[in-house]
């Protein structure tokens, strides 16, 4: 009897186990959004034993999103809050000997720097003489700080123009991007910081000292590479190659500078190239060689004779490792999107991995041999482990000669008897890349029955240089092409009702509805309807959008109005939903000839998308339209 009743409790108490489980498994929801964190700026301490890293979240009762910084150590036995608060905590850096973290602070409503040690003390706010720093860098000696700080710009008051409209005048420059040096002495509050850049000046991302401590390098906005002395004096211009220069990193011996490079040449998409020089600037030489991939986040190895970064691959993102004598080798080659790379003077390197069921973890792993990554954090690991989470398979298929890959979410429970609808998800940026990474805006999709198509047409980067120029006159439309295909073949598979399909994105989700009626259902987030006049004017000093399409709006109307979605409205039959800006003029076009083409629609005006419920509520209103 004792057996039996033992038998009877163990089934029950597997039974409530079940059941507590199944119930605790939630599908994802849009308001997943407010507990979604993410890490990123993961650094780590030159002797290689912490890190610390930026964690954000959105705070629902505020309506805005907060970061603060953690610390860790590369063992994954300790993390701790390093800052804590409704701020926002950004850019930590370390000090050359690793004792001390500064770090870009909105504390008190007004960004500024903050310095603070490691393991105890108070922190430190570094007045920077009513400058707003946007990033930062410790000088070798840890005595100062170089930032950048946004100048007005000195403007001559024209003779013609009466006083009344000079504040309403156009000028050609309002402000500049200066570098400025700020002392910080252990355990002061600094000194005064001084402006080290002069004239028209334009500093682009963060600088970089030279190990001597003397000078800083700088990347102008005019594609090339400076040095600046600290002293005082006229900069050097290190680089000579025409292109867009940046990024510059010198070795820890202070004898080479490496840096990234693109091209300008008049094609829509330019690889980035790896480059090493001279400290003067002397014997140039490409390292990154025949590696048709872009370079980011380029390290150097304590020695000098490494270079270390990450690159975009296929979907995945994969260390890469070139001595100076070219050398070149893949480090990694896992499954997995890596973002931010930092590197200690022993090899062991930190970055943010996410992968299919890896929603942004911190990670640290050595680069001079493979090992296995040690987690320091996962922010979403109790989310990701309280939801159903869906699968996805990746798939691959041709495309007018060209090979295509592209990853399908399925709804959490799939059944490949059953007919779901498809949604195919069109990414608003030609230039991104979806991957093997956690994609929670697709899962959120799926919980609510979709099979969820995410493609990368021609055009993507991560395939090669050739790859991504193929859109160089055939965008939107070639892409499109892709997309269709990929539509074909999940729906050949079988478990995706071709009546119930439906289709969201930016200008080639207008573009779609302009060139077919298959799908029952479309959403256009603010389609750039007009898209050539305004990649015009948002490139570097109106470059001509034939970098594009091949010709301006005035120099080939019949092509330009061709190459624009409303051209096609006369095809428009698909029920759309019209997510517009406010201000969206291209979006109040498509929604005008959707209307006097009679087509069921409607227009949306959201708002500029900086508060997390404007997110949900975006994510709301498509699901409740391809619901309809």
């Amino acid at each position: 009897m004792l057996r039996k009743n033992l038998l009877v409790f163990l089934v029950l108490a597997a039974t409530i186990c079940a059941a507590t489980g199944f119930a605790a498994r939630q599908p994802f929801a849009t308001e997943d959004w407010w507990a979604w964190r993410s890490a990123s700026d993961p650094r780590i301490a030159p002797e290689g034993q912490w890190v610390v890293y930026v964690e954000s979240w959105n705070d629902r009762s505020a309506d805005a999103q907060f970061a603060n910084l953690w610390t860790a150590t590369t063992d994954g036995k300790t993390r701790r809050r390093f800052t804590e608060g409704n701020w926002r905590d950004t850019s930590p850096r370390w000090s050359a000997d690793g004792s001390r973290i500064a770090w870009l602070s909105d504390r008190g409503g007004k960004p500024h720097i903050r310095v603070r040690r490691l393991e105890s003390g108070p922190e430190t706010e570094i007045a920077t003489a009513g400058q707003t720093p946007l990033n930062l860098a410790w000088s070798p000696d840890g005595g100062a700080i170089a930032f950048s700080a946004l100048v007005p710009a000195r403007l001559d008051t024209p003779s013609w123009a009466p006083p009344a409209i000079l504040t309403r005048l156009r000028r050609p420059r309002e402000q500049y991007l200066h570098l400025f040096v700020i002392p910080v002495p252990k355990g002061a509050e600094g000194g005064t910081a001084h402006q080290i850049s002069i004239g028209d000046f334009d500093h682009l991302g963060e600088p970089e000292w030279m190990p001597d401590g003397q000078s800083v390098l700088a990347s102008r906005e005019d594609g090339q590479i400076w040095g600046i002395r600290i002293s005082g004096g006229a900069p050097r211009q290190l680089t000579k190659e025409p292109g867009r220069n940046e990024m510059a990193l010198p070795s820890p011996d202070g004898t080479k500078i490496a840096w990234l490079s693109t091209s300008t040449n008049p094609q829509s998409y330019a690889v980035r190239r790896l480059y090493v020089m001279n400290a003067d600037g002397s014997r140039v030489k490409l390292l990154s060689g025949l590696l048709d991939r872009d370079p980011v986040n380029p390290q150097w190895s304590s020695d000098s004779r490494t270079l270390y970064f990450l690159a975009d691959d296929r979907g995945s993102t994969h260390v890469y490792s070139v001595r100076n004598d070219g050398t070149l080798r893949q480090v990694t080659s896992a499954a997995e999107r890596l973002r931010g790379f930092s590197l200690a003077d022993n090899g062991r390197a930190v970055s943010v991995r996410s992968s299919a069921l890896e929603a942004g973890d911190v990670v640290t792993f050595t680069v001079d041999q493979v090992s296995q990554p040690v987690t320091l954090a996962s922010p979403n690991e109790h989310l990701v482990a309280e939801r159903e989470v869906g699968a996805v398979e990746e798939v691959k298929y041709e495309s007018e000669g060209h090979s295509i890959q592209a990853w399908v979410v399925k709804p959490a429970g799939f059944d490949p008897a059953k007919k779901y609808a498809l949604l195919l998800d069109i990414r608003d940026d030609p230039r991104s890349m979806y991957g093997v990474d956690f994609n929670l805006r697709a899962q959120i999709f799926a919980a609510r029955g979709f099979v969820v198509l995410c493609v990368n047409p021609r055009g993507a980067p991560g395939y090669g240089e050739l790859f991504g120029n193929l859109m160089h006159a055939g965008f939107p439309g070639d892409d499109y092409q892709d997309l269709m295909r990929g539509v074909d073949l999940v729906v050949s598979k079988g478990f995706v009702d071709p009546k119930r399909l439906a289709v969201v994105g930016g200008l080639v989700a207008a573009w779609t509805i302009g060139h077919t009626d298959r799908f029952r259902a479309a959403v256009a987030r603010r389609p750039v309807a007009d898209w050539v006049t305004d990649v015009a004017t948002r490139t570097d000093g109106g470059q001509r959008a034939r970098d594009w399409m091949g010709a301006m709006p005035w120099e080939n109307p019949d092509q330009y109005w061709r190459h624009s979605p409303v051209y096609f409205a006369q095809n428009f039959k698909t029920p759309t939903l019209v997510l517009a800006g406010d201000p969206d003029p291209e979006s109040d076009e498509l929604y005008f000839a959707l209307q006097v083409r009679k087509v069921d629609s409607a227009l949306v005006r959201m708002g500029p998308g900086e508060k997390p419920s404007e997110w949900i509520l975006e994510s709301d209103a498509i699901l409740a339209w391809l619901a309809r």
